[in-house]
């Protein structure tokens, strides 16, 4: 539940990195589709993601109040994009608390114990405690890498909205067109287009502690197989 409670009293605390820098958290959003959004805003990419940071103004027990930065608040803040993401991956777990629950126990009540016994085929739905922006906890510090422990497994990142992830557990036999396939039918007949976030499969490596793009990684993973057959 969102805590009733203020967090800056006035539009002019936004221009003071001491008074914003402990209610910043971060959102994610199709880098390509935002491209001209972008331009105003400091941002990180990675693949065709973009992570953009906001700051908490104001929240109440129905919804929350927050603003963008944009380039013109981090020049009166005068630190470097590196910084500010730095300092929102220690804020933005406290304010948007990260949630995640194998499908199986969402759908049908199983157990999360008795769900997480089906490592080959685990599906899970990650998102925070307000179900809003909550893709962007797929970047919270050892979110993926608590999974892929619990798991015992690396993981498939499916990017199916704004609001959510769904990680699935890689394995040797899964069909990686299936889950493409499926990806672009949610994407094309399911996910409002608000809330799209993009048609591309992520992979996250459990003992490299690696996100990348999946077709990246199939093609990083074919090139050291390649090269050790010539060794």
């Amino acid at each position: 539940m969102i805590e009733n409670r203020k967090v800056l009293d006035n539009v002019n605390a936004l221009l003071k990195y001491e008074n914003v820098k402990d209610y910043l958290f971060i959102n994610v959003i199709n880098a390509d589709t935002h491209k001209q959004e972008l331009e105003n805003m400091p941002h990180t990419i990675i693949g065709d993601l973009a992570i953009i940071y906001r700051v908490m103004i104001q929240t109440t027990d129905e919804r929350f109040c927050s603003a963008k930065v944009t380039n013109q608040m981090m020049d009166e803040y005068g630190i470097d994009v590196a910084t500010l993401h730095k300092d929102a991956l220690v804020s933005s777990p406290k304010i948007m608390i990260p949630k995640y629950i194998p499908i199986e126990t969402f759908l049908l009540g199983v157990p999360e114990n008795v769900a997480y016994r089906e490592k080959d085929k685990q599906l899970i739905i990650v998102s925070n405690e307000h179900n809003t922006d909550g893709a962007a906890s797929m970047f919270y510090p050892n979110l993926l890498n608590e999974i892929a422990s619990k798991l015992d497994r690396d993981l498939y990142i499916i990017p199916s909205s704004t609001d959510e992830v769904l990680v699935l557990s890689d394995s040797p036999n899964l069909n990686h067109e299936h889950v493409k396939n499926t990806l672009h039918y949610v994407n094309n007949t399911i996910v409002d287009e608000n809330q799209k976030l993009s048609d591309t499969i992520y992979h996250y490596s459990k003992e490299e502690r690696v996100l990348e793009k999946a077709d990246d990684y199939q093609k990083r993973i074919h090139k050291q197989q390649y090269s050790q057959i010539l060794h």
